[in-house]
Protein backbone atom coordinates (compact mmCIF):
# COMPACT_ATOMS: atom_id res chain seq x y z
CA UNK A 1 0.00 0.00 0.00
CA UNK A 2 0.96 3.65 -0.81
CA UNK A 3 0.36 6.63 1.11
CA UNK A 4 -0.60 9.90 0.43
CA UNK A 5 3.34 11.43 0.77
CA UNK A 6 4.82 8.43 -1.53
CA UNK A 7 1.99 8.86 -4.19
CA UNK A 8 2.81 12.78 -4.04
CA UNK A 9 6.34 11.90 -4.72
CA UNK A 10 5.50 9.69 -7.56
CA UNK A 11 3.64 11.91 -9.89
CA UNK A 12 5.18 15.42 -8.33
CA UNK A 13 1.72 16.47 -7.17
CA UNK A 14 1.09 17.78 -3.86
CA UNK A 15 -0.52 15.95 -0.72
CA UNK A 16 -2.98 18.73 -0.43
CA UNK A 17 -4.10 18.03 -4.29
CA UNK A 18 -5.22 14.53 -3.64
CA UNK A 19 -6.76 14.97 -0.59
CA UNK A 20 -8.99 17.45 -2.05
CA UNK A 21 -9.27 14.89 -4.73
CA UNK A 22 -10.42 12.34 -2.26
CA UNK A 23 -12.95 15.26 -0.35
CA UNK A 24 -14.83 15.30 -3.30
CA UNK A 25 -14.89 12.02 -4.49
CA UNK A 26 -12.80 11.99 -7.37
CA UNK A 27 -9.68 9.57 -5.91
CA UNK A 28 -10.65 7.75 -2.97
CA UNK A 29 -7.92 6.46 -0.83
CA UNK A 30 -8.40 2.01 -0.82
CA UNK A 31 -7.86 2.10 2.83
CA UNK A 32 -8.12 4.26 5.95
CA UNK A 33 -6.20 3.49 9.06
CA UNK A 34 -8.29 3.18 11.95
CA UNK A 35 -6.18 4.31 14.45
CA UNK A 36 -4.17 7.31 12.41
CA UNK A 37 -6.70 7.89 9.85
CA UNK A 38 -3.66 7.42 7.22
CA UNK A 39 -4.80 7.29 3.57
CA UNK A 40 -4.05 3.92 1.93
CA UNK A 41 -3.55 3.72 -1.95
CA UNK A 42 -3.78 0.13 -3.89
CA UNK A 43 -1.05 -0.13 -6.08
CA UNK A 44 -3.93 -0.62 -9.12
CA UNK A 45 -4.85 2.75 -8.56
CA UNK A 46 -1.83 4.12 -9.98
CA UNK A 47 -3.37 4.02 -13.81
CA UNK A 48 -6.31 5.96 -12.43
CA UNK A 49 -4.14 8.99 -11.12
CA UNK A 50 -2.15 8.66 -13.68
CA UNK A 51 -5.13 9.35 -16.16
CA UNK A 52 -6.85 11.96 -14.03
CA UNK A 53 -3.58 13.73 -13.46
CA UNK A 54 -3.05 13.54 -17.44
CA UNK A 55 -6.41 15.37 -17.93
CA UNK A 56 -6.36 17.84 -15.54
CA UNK A 57 -3.07 19.38 -17.64
CA UNK A 58 -5.27 19.43 -20.49
CA UNK A 59 -7.57 21.83 -18.32
CA UNK A 60 -10.46 19.27 -17.82
CA UNK A 61 -12.68 20.46 -14.73
CA UNK A 62 -13.32 18.25 -12.01
CA UNK A 63 -16.94 18.08 -12.03
CA UNK A 64 -16.58 16.28 -15.60
CA UNK A 65 -14.34 13.93 -14.08
CA UNK A 66 -16.15 13.47 -11.63
CA UNK A 67 -19.17 12.44 -13.65
CA UNK A 68 -16.68 9.78 -15.40
CA UNK A 69 -15.66 8.28 -12.53
CA UNK A 70 -19.13 8.11 -11.06
CA UNK A 71 -20.51 6.28 -14.44
CA UNK A 72 -17.11 4.09 -14.98
CA UNK A 73 -15.89 6.40 -18.36
CA UNK A 74 -12.75 7.41 -17.07
CA UNK A 75 -10.99 4.94 -19.16
CA UNK A 76 -13.57 5.21 -22.12
CA UNK A 77 -10.86 6.73 -24.85
CA UNK A 78 -13.87 7.52 -27.10
CA UNK A 79 -15.80 9.52 -24.45
CA UNK A 80 -12.17 11.42 -23.50
CA UNK A 81 -11.87 11.89 -27.44
CA UNK A 82 -14.91 14.19 -27.34
CA UNK A 83 -14.10 15.70 -24.06
CA UNK A 84 -10.85 17.33 -25.36
CA UNK A 85 -12.11 18.22 -28.68
CA UNK A 86 -14.63 20.13 -26.81
CA UNK A 87 -11.57 21.46 -24.56
CA UNK A 88 -9.78 22.56 -27.71
CA UNK A 89 -12.96 24.17 -29.02
CA UNK A 90 -12.93 26.20 -25.50
CA UNK A 91 -9.56 26.71 -25.94
CA UNK A 92 -9.50 28.16 -29.61
CA UNK A 93 -12.26 30.60 -28.37
CA UNK A 94 -10.16 31.98 -25.60
CA UNK A 95 -7.37 32.14 -27.70
CA UNK A 96 -9.10 34.27 -30.09
CA UNK A 97 -10.70 36.44 -27.69
CA UNK A 98 -6.72 36.73 -26.26
CA UNK A 99 -5.81 37.97 -29.78
CA UNK A 100 -8.19 40.42 -29.82
CA UNK A 101 -7.54 41.66 -26.64
CA UNK A 102 -3.75 41.95 -27.85
CA UNK A 103 -4.78 43.63 -30.87
CA UNK A 104 -6.83 46.78 -28.91
CA UNK A 105 -3.76 46.97 -26.58
CA UNK A 106 -1.33 47.19 -29.36
CA UNK A 107 -3.95 49.82 -31.17
CA UNK A 108 -4.06 51.54 -27.52
CA UNK A 109 -0.54 51.59 -27.44
CA UNK A 110 0.19 52.93 -30.92
CA UNK A 111 -2.30 55.87 -30.76
CA UNK A 112 -0.43 56.87 -27.37
CA UNK A 113 2.71 56.86 -29.54
CA UNK A 114 1.56 59.04 -32.40
CA UNK A 115 -1.28 61.24 -29.90
CA UNK A 116 0.59 62.10 -27.16
CA UNK A 117 -2.52 60.84 -24.82
CA UNK A 118 -4.59 58.01 -23.76
CA UNK A 119 -8.25 59.61 -24.22
CA UNK A 120 -10.52 60.24 -26.66
CA UNK A 121 -13.05 62.81 -25.86
CA UNK A 122 -15.55 63.11 -28.57
CA UNK A 123 -18.33 65.72 -29.13
CA UNK A 124 -21.36 64.88 -30.69
CA UNK A 125 -22.75 66.68 -32.83
CA UNK A 126 -25.80 67.26 -35.16
CA UNK A 127 -24.54 68.58 -38.64
CA UNK A 128 -26.94 69.89 -41.64
CA UNK A 129 -26.50 69.14 -45.07
CA UNK A 130 -23.76 70.68 -46.62
CA UNK A 131 -23.03 70.89 -50.47
CA UNK A 132 -19.23 69.62 -51.48
CA UNK A 133 -17.30 70.76 -54.63
CA UNK A 134 -14.01 68.64 -55.20
CA UNK A 135 -12.02 65.97 -56.79
CA UNK A 136 -12.82 62.22 -56.55
CA UNK A 137 -10.42 59.13 -56.12
CA UNK A 138 -12.77 55.87 -56.31
CA UNK A 139 -11.25 52.64 -54.97
CA UNK A 140 -12.28 50.56 -58.09
CA UNK A 141 -11.04 52.47 -60.94
CA UNK A 142 -8.96 55.54 -59.85
CA UNK A 143 -5.32 55.46 -60.13
CA UNK A 144 -2.48 56.76 -57.61
CA UNK A 145 -3.34 57.26 -53.68
CA UNK A 146 -5.61 59.76 -52.06
CA UNK A 147 -2.53 61.69 -51.43
CA UNK A 148 -1.91 62.03 -54.98
CA UNK A 149 -5.47 63.17 -55.41
CA UNK A 150 -4.94 65.92 -53.09
CA UNK A 151 -1.65 67.07 -54.50
CA UNK A 152 -3.48 67.45 -57.41
CA UNK A 153 -6.47 68.96 -55.90
CA UNK A 154 -4.17 72.02 -53.93
CA UNK A 155 -3.03 72.97 -57.25
CA UNK A 156 -6.83 73.06 -58.35
CA UNK A 157 -8.65 74.21 -55.38
CA UNK A 158 -8.54 78.15 -56.42
CA UNK A 159 -10.92 77.04 -59.69
CA UNK A 160 -13.71 76.40 -57.13
CA UNK A 161 -16.09 79.42 -56.71
CA UNK A 162 -18.25 81.05 -53.78
CA UNK A 163 -16.79 78.89 -50.64
CA UNK A 164 -18.87 78.94 -47.81
CA UNK A 165 -15.44 78.69 -45.98
CA UNK A 166 -12.29 79.17 -47.97
CA UNK A 167 -9.84 78.52 -44.82
CA UNK A 168 -12.16 75.25 -44.39
CA UNK A 169 -11.04 71.88 -46.63
CA UNK A 170 -12.93 68.46 -46.15
CA UNK A 171 -12.41 64.60 -46.85
CA UNK A 172 -15.45 63.29 -47.56
CA UNK A 173 -15.34 59.15 -47.48
CA UNK A 174 -18.35 57.32 -49.08
CA UNK A 175 -18.42 53.98 -48.73
CA UNK A 176 -21.56 51.95 -49.99
CA UNK A 177 -23.24 48.93 -49.37
CA UNK A 178 -20.94 46.78 -51.52
CA UNK A 179 -17.94 47.94 -49.51
CA UNK A 180 -16.65 50.45 -52.44
CA UNK A 181 -15.02 53.35 -51.64
CA UNK A 182 -14.53 56.64 -52.61
CA UNK A 183 -13.43 60.27 -51.57
CA UNK A 184 -13.85 63.65 -52.23
CA UNK A 185 -11.28 66.55 -51.46
CA UNK A 186 -13.20 69.70 -51.57
CA UNK A 187 -14.82 73.20 -50.16
CA UNK A 188 -18.03 73.71 -48.97
CA UNK A 189 -20.07 75.88 -51.80
CA UNK A 190 -23.28 78.08 -52.06
CA UNK A 191 -22.82 77.38 -55.97
CA UNK A 192 -24.11 74.91 -58.91
CA UNK A 193 -20.51 76.12 -60.73
CA UNK A 194 -18.83 72.88 -61.37
CA UNK A 195 -15.27 72.76 -62.45
CA UNK A 196 -13.80 70.58 -65.30
CA UNK A 197 -12.73 67.67 -63.56
CA UNK A 198 -14.48 67.82 -60.71
CA UNK A 199 -17.81 66.74 -59.14
CA UNK A 200 -20.35 67.57 -56.43
CA UNK A 201 -22.29 66.02 -53.49
CA UNK A 202 -24.16 66.73 -50.54
CA UNK A 203 -23.92 65.16 -47.48
CA UNK A 204 -27.01 64.58 -45.41
CA UNK A 205 -27.85 66.13 -42.41
CA UNK A 206 -26.42 63.64 -39.38
CA UNK A 207 -25.24 62.82 -36.02
CA UNK A 208 -21.25 62.96 -35.36
CA UNK A 209 -19.16 62.01 -33.14
CA UNK A 210 -16.08 64.46 -33.50
CA UNK A 211 -12.88 63.24 -32.47
CA UNK A 212 -9.75 65.43 -32.64
CA UNK A 213 -6.72 63.67 -34.36
CA UNK A 214 -3.21 64.81 -33.79
CA UNK A 215 -0.43 64.38 -35.21
CA UNK A 216 1.32 63.31 -38.69
CA UNK A 217 -1.71 62.47 -41.11
CA UNK A 218 0.24 59.03 -41.48
CA UNK A 219 -1.62 58.15 -38.40
CA UNK A 220 -5.47 58.70 -39.12
CA UNK A 221 -5.66 55.06 -39.90
CA UNK A 222 -4.54 54.09 -36.33
CA UNK A 223 -6.94 56.67 -34.91
CA UNK A 224 -9.91 55.28 -37.03
CA UNK A 225 -8.94 51.67 -36.06
CA UNK A 226 -9.17 53.23 -32.23
CA UNK A 227 -12.93 54.91 -32.93
CA UNK A 228 -14.15 51.84 -35.00
CA UNK A 229 -12.24 49.20 -32.57
CA UNK A 230 -12.74 50.51 -29.31
CA UNK A 231 -14.09 53.49 -28.48
CA UNK A 232 -17.59 53.03 -30.58
CA UNK A 233 -18.15 49.52 -29.22
CA UNK A 234 -17.04 50.33 -25.51
CA UNK A 235 -19.72 53.65 -25.74
CA UNK A 236 -22.88 51.83 -27.13
CA UNK A 237 -22.86 54.12 -30.34
CA UNK A 238 -23.62 52.99 -33.34
CA UNK A 239 -21.55 53.85 -36.19
CA UNK A 240 -23.88 54.49 -39.47
CA UNK A 241 -22.50 53.78 -43.46
CA UNK A 242 -22.84 56.42 -45.34
CA UNK A 243 -20.35 59.73 -45.37
CA UNK A 244 -17.83 60.36 -42.67
CA UNK A 245 -15.29 63.26 -43.29
CA UNK A 246 -12.02 64.65 -42.28
CA UNK A 247 -12.20 68.67 -41.61
CA UNK A 248 -8.97 70.76 -42.23
CA UNK A 249 -8.91 74.02 -41.01
CA UNK A 250 -6.16 76.53 -39.27
CA UNK A 251 -4.94 73.58 -37.00
CA UNK A 252 -3.92 71.83 -40.03
CA UNK A 253 0.01 72.54 -40.34
CA UNK A 254 0.73 70.13 -42.84
CA UNK A 255 0.70 66.14 -43.10
CA UNK A 256 4.05 65.68 -41.33
CA UNK A 257 4.01 67.98 -38.91
CA UNK A 258 3.18 66.43 -34.93
CA UNK A 259 1.21 69.28 -34.42
CA UNK A 260 -1.17 69.11 -36.86
CA UNK A 261 -4.61 68.59 -35.92
CA UNK A 262 -7.95 68.04 -37.83
CA UNK A 263 -11.49 66.73 -36.86
CA UNK A 264 -12.92 63.50 -37.49
CA UNK A 265 -16.50 62.73 -38.06
CA UNK A 266 -18.10 59.69 -37.67
CA UNK A 267 -21.70 59.62 -38.43
CA UNK A 268 -23.64 57.98 -35.73
CA UNK A 269 -27.03 56.54 -34.53
CA UNK A 270 -29.08 59.40 -33.31
CA UNK A 271 -30.63 58.27 -30.18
Amino acid sequence: MLTVGQLARIFNVSTKTLRHYDAVGLFIPASVGGENSYRYYAPDQLGELKRILFLRSMGVGLEVLRELKDCGALHDDKRIKRILEEQADTIRGDIERQHQLLQSVVQMIDYINHAGRLEIEPRIVKKSAFKVVGMEWQSAKSHGSIPDMWERFNMREHEIRNKVKPDVAYGICITDHEQEFSYVAGFEVHTEELPDGMVSITVPEQTYAVFSHRGKLEGIGKTMNWVYGNWLPQSGLQPVLGMDFELYDERFLGTDNDATEIDLYVPILQK
